[in-house]
């Protein structure tokens, strides 16, 4: 009797460890999921501290983010495939910053982010519309 009171308690433990687990990667996603969120972060990161770096900076707004590379201390390449973010000067003082994410981001859906909704973005290549003129994003 005791050994099958102990198969019992053995299996109900081992289903309630299985349903913890399976939602875990429910909630979380897989850690590839979360590779890819971590990922698009550091893109946020990286694209945030250009338009900081461009912001602070003497007008007017550099011709390419290479020529000037050694005065930024801003990450300029993509964490995943190291290729440089775009960067294209528009008319005055607008500009755009694109990059390709992984996965469709929303930064006001957690409230411990730091992060305004300005810098969500879908999946896929990404534009942001930037000001040098206006406040730092």
């Amino acid at each position: 009797m005791q050994k099958r009171r102990d198969l019992v308690m053995a299996a109900a433990a081992l289903v309630a460890v299985l349903v913890v687990l399976a939602l875990g990667f429910h909630y979380l996603g897989s850690p590839a999921n979360q590779r890819a969120i971590n990922s698009d972060e550091r893109r946020i990161d990286d694209l945030r501290s250009i338009a900081q770096w461009i912001h602070f900076r003497p007008l007017p707004l550099p011709a390419s983010l290479t020529e000037s590379a050694q005065s930024s201390p801003a990450n300029l390449t993509d964490p995943v495939t190291h290729a440089p973010y775009e960067y294209h000067p528009k008319s005055g003082t607008a500009y755009e910053l694109c990059a390709t994410f992984a996965t469709a981001g929303k930064g006001d859906e957690d409230p411990y982010r730091l992060r305004s909704a300005f810098w969500n973005h879908p999946q896929g290549r990404h534009c942001y519309q930037l000001d040098a003129a206006q406040t730092a994003y």
